[in-house]
């Protein structure tokens, strides 16, 4: 019994393994592998062990306009930690869509534009909230303006305050000798996925079927069988269940039985079971209807029986 159930267990194991290798989607040559989490040195090396490298941010833009998202966060090549998001979710960065870029905790600031205008404003983040790119869209969202992009801040880079890093479309920027270079965030001893690139590979899209529930249902339905199974097994005794062989009543003690008379068995005999014990039992028959049967030598024996009956129907 012990080895099946060591076998079965293990037929579950490699079926819920199978299970949890879920193919990988590939847009514009941009994937993320599964289940790992590793700094930044660590992504590379995932990236190669896939014959890949890691993805530019010009690699997550493009996969990005052709409708790569994901719920995870992930490394790219310029040391940032970004998740893709087109459609708004509580568990995926909080509603947030877009290429969202991770907290970089030391930039406060964010840049802003009118809708009409054009107008570059700088806005502090408010220190109730975390700095990160989605807390910098909201800032400006509160002020009536859109987080700037970064060909609307090249476009108007002249009124840009100059060496001041703040959050703008695509991350982190500060304008420098009146050009807008990116700035990484010094993160890369956290753990994330990684965004791998290879233009070699052709595109995989996953269609969302909901197989997580339908996984999770299976799974206990064979658990289900498994422990009936189980229980089944554990209370058989024979071909019975001994749940159902009804209550086990003890055995009543054994009795000596009294030996039975071999001298004479006629059933018109009665038991007369008050007689006193000097009575001679030969004085009660009626003379009147003739003598017992039975030697009369014999009615001095102490005996329980009489032939009373035989008085009753008299001689012929």
């Amino acid at each position: 019994m012990i080895h099946q159930t060591f076998h079965l267990c293990l037929l579950l194991s490699v079926i819920g393994f199978s299970w949890s290798s879920d193919p990988i989607q590939v847009i514009a040559g941009v994937f993320m592998p599964n289940n790992i989490s590793v700094d930044y040195d660590g992504a590379k090396v995932a990236c190669a062990a896939h014959y890949s490298r890691l993805a530019t941010m010009e690699n997550i833009n493009t996969a990005f306009t052709k409708g790569y998202e994901f719920c995870k966060w992930g490394w790219i090549e310029e040391k940032r930690l970004v998740m893709l998001r087109l459609m708004p979710f509580k568990a995926c960065a909080d509603y947030n869509v877009g290429v969202l870029i991770r907290d970089c905790p030391s930039v406060g600031s964010t840049f802003c534009i009118g809708g009409t205008s054009g107008t570059i404003q700088t806005l502090p983040i408010p220190s109730s909230l975390v700095p990160s790119y989605e807390n910098a869209s909201k800032t400006c969202a509160a002020s009536g303006l859109t987080i700037a992009t970064k060909e609307e801040l090249q476009k108007n880079i002249s009124l840009v305050p100059a060496n001041q890093l703040a959050w703008y479309n695509w991350g982190v920027g500060i304008v420098s000798n009146g050009i807008l270079e990116q700035n990484s965030c010094d993160d890369t001893l956290s753990h994330a996925s990684a965004f791998c690139y290879n233009p070699e590979l052709s595109d995989v899209l996953i269609s969302k079927d909901n197989r997580t529930w339908k996984k999770i249902a299976i799974g206990c339905i064979i658990a289900f069988i498994f422990v009936v199974l189980l229980l089944t097994a554990a209370f058989m005794r024979g071909n019975k269940c001994i749940c159902c062989m009804g209550e086990r009543k003890p055995h009543a003690p054994e009795t000596t039985q009294v030996p039975v008379p071999t001298w004479n068995t006629t059933s018109i005999y009665r038991r007369i079971s008050h007689a006193p014990k000097d009575v001679v039992y030969d004085n009660m028959v009626n003379p009147k209807k003739g003598l017992p049967a039975i030697h009369p030598d014999m009615s001095f024996y102490k005996t329980h029986y009489s032939n009373m009956g035989f008085d009753t129907i008299g001689e012929e």
